[in-house]
C-alpha cells in the first residue's frame, strides 16, 4: 500500500532520501490545485518503478482500506480521493476510468512517459517531483458522476449541515420539508439552504490557509462553510448546484455581470476558454456577461426558483418564476440595482439554458487551468478577500512606496467621490492585525472571528504573492461601507 502525505506545494524540491527498507518516494505536484501529495513505492522498486505505476497509487483501494493501514489519517486519504478524479475520467458510476489523456507529466522538470521510470538520470535515491501539466487536458469532466463522487466522500457532514439549514427556517417542518417530494417543499428547501449559503462571507481568504486551494470545487466550498468561512460568487452557487444536485433537484447556471445588457455572446466566451493561452487581454466587453454565477431550478409543476446565494451587498434572492421573470426576459431585462461597496451599480442576469457547458467548463478552467486564478481574482479583479456587507477588505500588491502612494491616492479620490470620508473610512496598512486607522479598529471590533482568519491567512497570502518571483510588497485595504442594499 502506498503511503501518502499532504504537504505545502512550495518545498518539495528539499525532500529527503528514499526511505529505510528500499522504498523509492516521489511526490506528485499539482500547481493549479495547490497540493502536493507524497507517494511511497513499495520495497525494492528503484530502478523500476514507472510513472503509471506511481499514478496507480491514486486507484488503490477505498477510504476505509487506506486509513485501515494506520500510514494515512482520514483528512488525507479526502485530499487522496479528490486528488484521484482529477487525474482520471469517471465511469458514469463514478469509478475511476483511464488516466485522463490531456494529462502532461514532468519528471524534475524532465517531460515523461506513463510508461518511463520516475527515477531515471537520478542514481542518488532522492525524492522525485512529478509535476502535473494541464494546459492541454481540455474539459473532461464527468459532471454528473463527479458530483455523485464528491458527495459521497463526506456525505454524512453534508448531509447534517442540509438538515440544520432547512431546521433552522423551518423547526418542527423540517422532516417534512426535507422530504422534497413536491413543489412546495422544494422551494422551501432551497430557501433554507440558500439562506444558509448566503450568510455565509463572501471571501477569497480562505484560498491563503492551511490546506486552501486557488479555487475551491464544489465539495471544497461547502467544507469552508462548515468552517464558518465561505467562497465568491461561483464558488457559492457551485455549492447550491451541488446540494440541489445531491437530493435530485434539477439545477441549472444562470450567468450576468454588471452593465451586462443586450444578447449574451456564448460564441465569444466560448471561444475564450478554448484557446489554450487563455489569452483574455482585450475581451473585457464579452467577459462582463460571465463575471456573476447564479442558480435557477425548474419544478415539477412546470415553475421554477431562482436562486442567488453570493452574498457581497447582493441580497439574498430565492425568487418564484414570475418574481424573476423580468430579470431574466431576454427582450426587455430589467437589472438587479446593487451597491456593491461605494457606487451602485446594474447587475444584469442571463440564462443560457442548454448551453451550460460555457458556465461549468469556465468553473472547471478556474479550478484547473488558469494560472494564478486566486491572485487574479484577490488582486486583479479587486474581489478583496472579504466583504461583509458593512466592510470591504482588500489588498495591494506595489513594489515600494511610490506605487502605493499612488494606489493609496485613487483609492482616496475614489472614496471622496462617493461621498464618504478617507480619514473615517478608508484604512490601508502593511499590517492588518496593527492598524489603528478607524475603519480598522471598526472592522475588527465588529467582525473579531473574520479579523482572526484574515490574520491566519496572511503568511499563505505573502507566498502566494511571491509564487511569481517578484518581490511585492503586501498592503491592506480596509473600506467602510454605508450598509447592505
Amino acid at each position: 500500500m502506498s503511503r501518502i502525505t499532504t504537504m505545502a506545494a512550495a518545498s518539495v524540491s528539499s525532500a529527503g532520501r528514499s526511505e529505510p527498507g528500499g522504498r523509492i518516494r516521489a511526490f506528485l505536484d499539482d500547481p493549479a490545485r495547490g497540493v502536493c501529495l507524497e507517494i511511497a513505492g513499495p520495497p525494492g522498486a528503484e530502478g523500476t518503478w514507472t510513472l503509471g505505476e506511481a499514478l496507480s497509487s491514486f486507484r488503490s483501494g477505498d477510504r476505509d482500506g487506506l486509513a485501515g493501514t494506520g500510514l494515512v489519517d482520514s483528512d488525507r486519504v479526502l485530499e487522496w480521493e479528490r486528488c484521484a478524479d482529477s487525474l482520471f475520467l469517471l465511469e458514469d458510476d463514478g469509478r475511476l476510468g483511464g488516466l485522463d489523456p490531456g494529462l502532461r507529466f514532468r519528471v524534475e522538470g524532465r517531460a515523461i512517459g506513463v510508461d518511463e521510470r520516475i527515477d531515471a538520470g537520478r542514481p542518488d535515491g532522492g525524492a522525485f517531483r512529478i509535476e502535473v501539466d494541464r494546459s492541454r487536458s481540455g474539459y473532461t469532466r464527468n459532471w454528473t458522476a463527479y458530483l455523485s463522487r464528491r458527495w459521497r466522500l463526506r456525505e454524512v457532514a453534508y448531509r447534517r449541515f442540509v438538515e440544520s439549514a432547512v431546521e433552522r427556517v423551518f423547526g418542527d417542518d423540517a422532516a417534512d420539508v426535507l422530504r422534497v417530494d413536491s413543489p412546495d417543499r422544494i422551494r422551501r428547501f432551497l430557501h433554507a439552504v440558500s439562506k444558509r449559503i448566503h450568510a455565509s462571507p463572501y471571501e477569497t481568504y480562505s484560498r491563503y490557509l492551511g490546506g486552501g486551494t486557488p479555487f475551491k470545487s464544489c465539495d471544497q466550498t461547502l467544507d469552508r462553510i462548515l468552517d464558518g468561512d465561505g467562497g465568491i460568487c461561483a464558488e457559492k452557487a457551485m455549492a447550491l448546484y451541488f446540494i440541489a444536485h445531491a437530493y435530485g433537484i434539477p439545477a441549472e447556471f444562470v450567468l450576468g455581470g454588471e452593465e451586462a445588457s443586450g444578447s449574451f455572446p456564448y460564441r465569444t466566451l466560448r471561444s475564450l476558454l478554448d484557446r489554450p493561452s487563455f489569452a483574455f487581454e482585450g475581451t473585457a466587453e464579452a467577459q462582463r456577461y460571465w463575471q456573476h454565477y447564479a442558480v435557477r431550478c425548474p419544478l415539477p409543476d412546470g415553475e421554477s426558483v431562482f436562486c442567488d446565494v453570493a452574498a457581497s451587498n447582493i441580497p439574498m434572492l430565492c425568487w418564484g418564476a414570475h418574481e424573476a421573470a423580468p430579470y431574466l426576459d431576454t427582450v426587455r431585462k430589467r437589472p438587479l440595482r446593487v451597491t456593491i461597496t461605494l457606487d451602485p451599480i446594474d447587475l444584469y442576469y442571463h440564462r443560457i439554458g442548454r448551453r451550460q457547458d460555457l458556465a461549468l467548463d469556465l468553473y472547471y478552467a478556474m479550478e484547473h487551468l488558469i494560472d494564478g486564478i486566486d491572485l487574479i481574482q484577490t488582486f486583479d479583479n479587486e474581489l478583496g478577500l472579504l466583504h461583509t456587507g458593512d466592510f470591504w477588505v482588500g489588498a495591494i500588491a506595489h513594489r515600494g512606496r511610490r506605487e502605493l502612494s499612488r494606489i493609496v491616492g485613487e483609492y482616496e479620490r475614489h472614496v471622496s467621490r462617493s461621498g464618504r470620508d478617507p480619514a473615517d473610512d478608508l484604512g490601508i496598512a502593511g499590517d492588518l492585525s496593527g492598524a489603528t486607522h478607524p475603519a480598522a479598529r471598526r472592522f475588527a471590533r465588529a467582525h473579531p472571528r473574520l479579523a482572526s482568519r484574515l490574520d491566519e491567512a496572511d503568511p499563505g497570502l505573502r507566498r502566494r504573492l511571491r509564487s511569481g518571483g517578484r518581490e511585492y510588497e503586501l498592503a491592506y485595504v480596509v473600506l467602510g461601507l454605508p450598509g447592505a442594499s
